[in-house]
């Protein structure tokens, strides 16, 4: 991008050095949302009634997740192409000392990652596998229009669920992108840069959690991520809670219908009962409680997977 250009396009889409993470959202939307009209969450009996009773997702830490490795598939995928990036530039040159600070902090990360995991498929084994924990699985299905505004939200605060990548050569382009961005505005205003290198490590690793491995194409993931780190203005509380043979940090994300007249209630379209060998006798009970807790409406389907 030439110094014009990259003029223009501030010009035209006014930022701050605290909004290089929607910048970036906005251009690269089609990769990140699509027209649908559900996305289902997998969990067990426990947290589905949690989150039906309380209105409020739990986000995970994303190092205490069954597919907590993923994070550094992208991060080996960005550390790569920093270095190649910084050996393009002559030591004498700031844009190298630039780059070698985003990759201290991006090795010295003090933002703590949490996500929320949503689905495409209603009814998908590894799904099951992954999220459910128990052989007592459901897996919710919410209205996407009602439960997440349907204009594109551009601020991670607003806990809007983004599509994961799979695309390796799209993974490169997006972290290409956040640093080509950030030089630029260096190219724009020698004496000072529209972004420190602390908000291009951050806008970097807010993108990372949605880049996995092609192999797991499949899964046709959405996830929300929220960011806690010491250096933000404002931190979500931190909250623990046993499960398996780890105490695994969470925080609450709160949902707010946007359709007023569903009186509160979350915008649930049916709910779908896990393989197991109790799955009707499971389903016979879940629908007892969503009558006596507001939802009478809501079918209740069983996994067309066989049990195990």
């Amino acid at each position: 991008m030439s110094k014009g250009q990259f003029e223009s396009e501030m010009n035209s889409h006014p930022i701050d050095s605290r909004s290089l993470i929607p910048f970036i959202s906005k251009e690269f939307k089609t990769h990140f949302t699509k027209n649908i009209t559900a996305l289902y969450h997998y969990t067990n009996l426990e947290g589905a009634q949690g989150i039906i009773s309380n209105k409020t997702f739990w986000a995970s830490h994303i190092k205490f997740m069954n597919d907590s490795k993923e994070y550094s598939h992208g991060l080996e995928i960005c550390e790569a192409i920093v270095q190649n990036l910084i050996q393009e530039f002559p030591k004498e040159n700031p844009r190298r000392a630039y780059l070698e600070e985003v990759f201290t902090i991006l090795e010295e990360q003090d933002t703590d990652i949490f996500v929320v995991s949503f689905c495409e498929r209603e009814d998908l084994l590894s799904q099951w596998r992954g999220y459910s924990r128990s052989k007592h699985g459901v897996s919710i299905g919410f209205d996407y229009v009602a439960l997440f505004d349907v204009s594109f939200h551009l601020s991670e605060e607003n806990f809007f669920p983004r599509k994961v990548i799979y695309n390796h050569q799209l993974q490169q382009q997006i972290i290409h992108r956040i640093i080509e961005v950030a030089l630029a505005s260096i190219e724009m205003n020698a004496d000072k840069t529209a972004y420190t290198p602390k908000e291009v490590a951050r806008t970097i690793g807010y993108f990372l959690p949605l880049f996995k491995h092609s192999t797991f194409s499949e899964e046709k993931e959405w996830r929300i991520i929220v960011t806690n780190s010491k250096s933000m203005p404002y931190q979500h509380e931190l909250k623990f809670r046993a499960r398996d043979n780890i105490i695994l940090p969470y925080i609450e994300l709160l949902t707010h219908n946007k359709v007023t007249q569903n009186d509160n209630k979350l915008p649930i379209n049916q709910i779908t009962v896990g393989p197991s060998g109790t799955n009707e006798f499971t389903a016979r009970s879940l629908n007892y409680y969503l009558k006596n807790v507001g939802y009478p409406t809501v079918p209740i389907k069983i996994s067309h997977i066989p049990y195990r």
